[in-house]
């Protein structure tokens, strides 16, 4: 669980940043973990760039109550659920309440010269969840937190 500067195309971490809060759980063929930085860090984006084994990685508040979740495809960030803040689209003032999901994808642009993986996140064009995401992936936010509302 980490960044850029740390993954290992082969697998795992040169350095591990995160550590598991909790205990695993498989939700809809997914093994989804709670995870926070090892180094109590705190910054916005506070969830990795990639997975180790998980394809949902979720962040919790102080509280150990998940407020974001991120989903990895081939170990990358594809796509971020938060819910921790209100948001606002940059492209078309959409807005979207603290306590309600919305939905940003990522794009990875590649790695630059110092070796860092760089990650496009869309977050102009956030969206409510659609259907299909809140039938597979609304009971894994669910689990870890009773209060998310998907719209």
């Amino acid at each position: 669980m980490g960044g850029g500067y740390q993954y290992n195309e082969t697998g795992g971490f040169s350095k591990y940043l995160y550590e598991t809060v909790g205990k695993t759980e498989y939700i809809n063929g997914l093994r989804c973990k709670m995870i926070r930085r090892i180094d109590g860090k705190k910054e916005h984006a506070q969830l990795p760039s990639y997975s180790n084994t998980s394809d949902v990685y979720l962040r919790p508040n102080a509280d150990d109550i998940a407020v974001q979740a991120k989903v990895y495809e081939s170990r990358r960030m594809i796509v971020d659920f938060d819910w921790s803040h209100t948001h606002v689209n940059q492209s078309d003032g959409r807005s979207f309440k603290e306590g309600v999901v919305h939905v940003q994808k990522y794009r990875f642009v590649g790695v630059n010269d110092k070796g860092k993986h760089i990650f496009e996140r869309i977050s102009g064009e956030a969206r409510l969840m659609n259907n299909a995401e809140i039938k597979k992936y609304g009971p894994v936010l669910r689990k870890f937190n009773l209060n998310v509302k998907f719209r």
